[in-house]
C-alpha cells in the first residue's frame, strides 16, 4: 500500500494486540471525518462531541482501527485502552523511535507557524518532508503530529507550544529534534511567569532534548540570545544565530529600504535571495530557514529564488481584495494570533506602508490575551505606539481593548466593543471604499473567523 504508516505487526508490538496481520494504515486522525480507508481513529471525548459516537462508522469498513477507552459495540478491528491520549503518545513515541528523519522544532513567542511553513515548502526541495497542516504544538497535537510521521520522511518539521513552565520539556522529549530553532522571547503566557526571564527559561527547555552536537538557532537581536547561547554551549549544542546584528547569517537589508532581494551575509560572502515581503518578523523567519539549510549543509545558492513564490497562511499576514459592506477593501488578514511582540512589529509595518491619496490605513485590534498583570500596560502601551504612527483610524475589539481606545487621541479613535458579534454594524460605518484594512487579535475574539469567509 502507498504510504503505509503502520502496520498490523507495529499495532500488535505498540498495544500487546492481535489483529490481522494483512491490515496496514496510512493514517491517524482525531476526527473521524479524515478516515476514509485504512485509517487509524484515536476516540477523544472533547468539549462538544465525543468520538466513542463514530466508532461503529469508522470500524465498519474493515481496513479501519478504532483506539477507543469505553466499550464498543462492534469489536473488531478495536484497540480497547485506559486512556486514548496516551495510546496516541505510544503510536507516536514508537513513530519517533523508528524514524531516521532529521527532525527540525520550532519554538517563540511568535512566528512559529509561519516559519514551520516556510521550512516546509523549502526542505521539499531537498527531500520528502512532513509537517503537520495546522498549529498542532499542545500536549494532544504533537504526538498527533508525529503519529503521522513517514518512514519515507527524509525531514520532519514541529511547532512547539506553551502556556507553562515544563510543557516544551514534556513535548521536545517526544520530539527529539536534531535541530532546535528559538524565535523570539516576547511576553505571550505572561500571566503564568514572572517575568520574561521565567518565559526564556521555559523556551529553553527546547535545548535539554536537543542531542549533543546537535544544533539550535536563535536570534542574536534578541535580548535573552547571551542566556540561551550560554545554556546550549553547557550541553554542548551547536549554536548557529541569525539577526540584524554581528550573526552568522547576517540580515544586511534595511527594512525601510527593500527592493525584494534579501541580503544575508554568511562565511564573509554575502548571498542574495529573492523575497516579495519585507516586514521584520518575515525577514527574521527567512534568515532562520536559510540557517537550517546551513545546519543540514544543503547548497544556499538553490535557495535563492525558494521564497519567491510562496503564500501566507491564512490569518497569518495574508493579503487580498475583498468586497465588504459594497466596498472594495484591501484586507491585510492577521487575525490568527496576537501578543505585544507581533502587535507591535505588525503596527511598525502598517506604519511603513505606502498609500496614495484615495487610500487609508484602518487598524482593527482584538484584546492580547494571556498577558496576567501587565494586561492593562500592553495594551495601553500599544496605543501609545499607534500614536505616533500614520494609520488613519484604530478600531478596539474586546473588553481587555478598552484600556487601549482610552488612551488614543482624538483623531485616530475609530470604535469599541467588547464583543465581536457587534462588529458587523460598527465596521460597516467606518469602512470606505479604497481602505487598506489591517486586523490583528487573539484568535479567541473570533476576527479570525469573521474575515475567514471573505
Amino acid at each position: 500500500m502507498k504510504d503505509c504508516l503502520f502496520t498490523a505487526e507495529d499495532i500488535n508490538l505498540i498495544f500487546n494486540a492481535h489483529l490481522n496481520s494483512k491490515l496496514k494504515f496510512k493514517n491517524v486522525a482525531l476526527d473521524s471525518r479524515e478516515i476514509k480507508d485504512h485509517g487509524i481513529f484515536i476516540a477523544f471525548k472533547g468539549k462538544k462531541n465525543d468520538g466513542h459516537n463514530f466508532v461503529q462508522k469508522i470500524t465498519n469498513k474493515k481496513n479501519n482501527l478504532a483506539i477507543v477507552s469505553k466499550n464498543a459495540i462492534n469489536k473488531k478491528n478495536i484497540i480497547k485502552v485506559k486512556n486514548t491520549l496516551e495510546g496516541l503518545r505510544n503510536l507516536a513515541d514508537y513513530s519517533r523511535q523508528r524514524s531516521k528523519t532529521t527532525i527540525i522544532a520550532i519554538t517563540g513567542s511568535c512566528g512559529k507557524t509561519s516559519l514551520k511553513n516556510l521550512l516546509s515548502h523549502t526542505l521539499k526541495k531537498f527531500g520528502s518532508t512532513y509537517a503537520p497542516p495546522k498549529s498542532f504544538n499542545n500536549h494532544i497535537g504533537v504526538p498527533y503530529a508525529l503519529a503521522n510521521l513517514s518512514l519515507k520522511n527524509k525531514y520532519g518539521v514541529f511547532e512547539v507550544g506553551m502556556s507553562s513552565k515544563g510543557e516544551i520539556d514534556k513535548l521536545a522529549s517526544m520530539i527529539k529534534p536534531d535541530i532546535g530553532i528559538i524565535t523570539n522571547i516576547g511576553p505571550a503566557h505572561l500571566e503564568n511567569f514572572k517575568n520574561l526571564l521565567g518565559i526564556c527559561k521555559a523556551k529553553s527547555e527546547l535545548i535539554d532534548s536537543i542531542e549533543k552536537g546537535g544544533y539550535i538557532i536563535l536570534n542574536r537581536d534578541d535580548n535573552f540570545f547571551n542566556f540561551l547561547k550560554n545554556k546550549a554551549k553547557k550541553n554542548n549544542v551547536n549554536v548557529i544565530s541569525f539577526g540584524f546584528l554581528k550573526a552568522d547569517l547576517q540580515i544586511k537589508n534595511s527594512v525601510k529600504k527593500f527592493n525584494n532581494k534579501l541580503l544575508i551575509k554568511v562565511n564573509n560572502k554575502v548571498l542574495k535571495f529573492n523575497i516579495k515581503k519585507n516586514n521584520k518578523i518575515y525577514l527574521y523567519n527567512i534568515a532562520a530557514t536559510i540557517a537550517v539549510h546551513f545546519c543540514l549543509g544543503h547548497s544556499l545558492y538553490r535557495c535563492r529564488n525558494i521564497f519567491q513564490n510562496i503564500k501566507p497562511t491564512e490569518g497569518r499576514g495574508n493579503e487580498k481584495l475583498i468586497k465588504i459592506f459594497n466596498k472594495n477593501i484591501f484586507l491585510v488578514n492577521d487575525s490568527y494570533n496576537s501578543n505585544p511582540l507581533s502587535l507591535t512589529e505588525a503596527i511598525h509595518n502598517f506604519d511603513l506602508r505606502k498609500v496614495n491619496a484615495k487610500e487609508r490605513k484602518i487598524i482593527l485590534i482584538g484584546d492580547m490575551l494571556e498577558l496576567g498583570k501587565k494586561t492593562k500596560f500592553y495594551h495601553e502601551k500599544i496605543a501609545f505606539l499607534v500614536n505616533k504612527t500614520n494609520i488613519d483610524k484604530v478600531c478596539c475589539v474586546g473588553p481587555n481593548m478598552l484600556d487601549a481606545y482610552n488612551k488614543l487621541i482624538e483623531a485616530k479613535r475609530g470604535f469599541f466593543i467588547k464583543n465581536v458579534k457587534y462588529l458587523e454594524e460598527e465596521l460597516s460605518k467606518i469602512l470606505k471604499n479604497n481602505d487598506i484594512l489591517l486586523v490583528k487579535s487573539s484568535n479567541k475574539i473570533g476576527l479570525f473567523n469573521f474575515f475567514k469567509k471573505f
